[in-house]
């Protein structure tokens, strides 16, 4: 009780934490809403490339509901049946390269005002397209691999390729060390002879007896359902700027001093 007395002195710390208060409660008003409406707590993400350019331009928002309140429609379906979502058939879906976590504002601040590097096993979202879905042991693409699990393909609509064979073999690792960290519990199995390194965020794939790292968007793996975020339902043209500066202003910071 005397907490919320002195709350409602007039005092520049208590008009300064009134006003907290009240942003921490719309933000938490708007969460729950957020939540129960579309299936997610932040329902909003800022472009930051051009790969879905003309139909999902860098700065727009772009709004997200959850995969428990929508149901994914691939692009071949859509083409089927007349269903379009930004000019082209399908959905667009917003989902965890490799599983990654998703980067918090503490890792985009410390990037940029301390120039730390990001954790290697967080990454950006991607936004691209579903084109298809694959079975386990279906072939991702016409003469290409299997897949290792089932799961989207998925595409920018202003890429040339295919995210799944967007990338490269960096090379073959030591067994010694995958062992190693595959023990210590730093390797996750992702399914089915394909695993990430949590302390590198490199993916490695197994073939034969050998293990090779590679790099990509999400090369020679289709989207896992349980990486898959929500999906796009409408955009907003330019505001995300807003959330972007930051990181324009602090990447022509580092070019200009270092």
């Amino acid at each position: 009780m005397k907490l919320i007395e002195w709350l409602k002195e007039d005092g520049k710390i208590q008009g300064v934490l009134r006003d907290l208060i009240v942003v921490v409660v719309v933000v938490g008003a708007i969460s729950v809403i957020s939540q129960l409406a579309l299936g997610v707590w932040t329902p909003m993400v800022a472009v930051e490339s051009g790969s879905m350019h003309p139909n999902m331009k860098i700065g727009d928002i772009i709004v997200i509901q959850g995969t428990s309140k929508s149901k994914i429609t691939t692009w071949e379906e859509g083409n089927f049946s007349d269903y379009e979502t930004f000019n082209n058939p399908g959905n667009v879906i917003l989902y965890r390269p490799y599983g990654k976590d998703k980067l918090t504002i503490l890792d985009q601040a410390t990037h940029i005002v301390l120039r730390r590097p990001y954790p290697p096993d967080k990454a950006t979202p991607i936004i691209h397209r579903a084109m298809r879905w694959v079975d386990e042991g279906e072939q991702m693409w016409d003469g290409g691999p299997v897949a290792p699990f089932s799961g989207y393909i998925t595409k920018g609509d202003n890429n040339s390729d295919i995210d799944q064979n967007a990338g490269q073999t960096l090379g073959v690792i030591k067994k010694e060390y995958f062992q190693e960290e595959l023990t210590k519990g730093n390797i996750v199995n992702l399914g089915n002879e394909t695993y990430l390194d949590h302390n590198t965020g490199i993916p490695f794939i197994k073939k034969g007896d050998d293990i090779y790292a590679i790099w990509g968007i999400n090369y020679l793996m289709p989207v896992r359902e349980d990486w898959v975020i929500g999906t796009a339902k409408f955009r907003i043209p330019l505001v995300g700027y807003i959330r972007l500066l930051p990181n324009l202003i602090g990447q022509e910071i580092k070019d200009f001093f270092f």
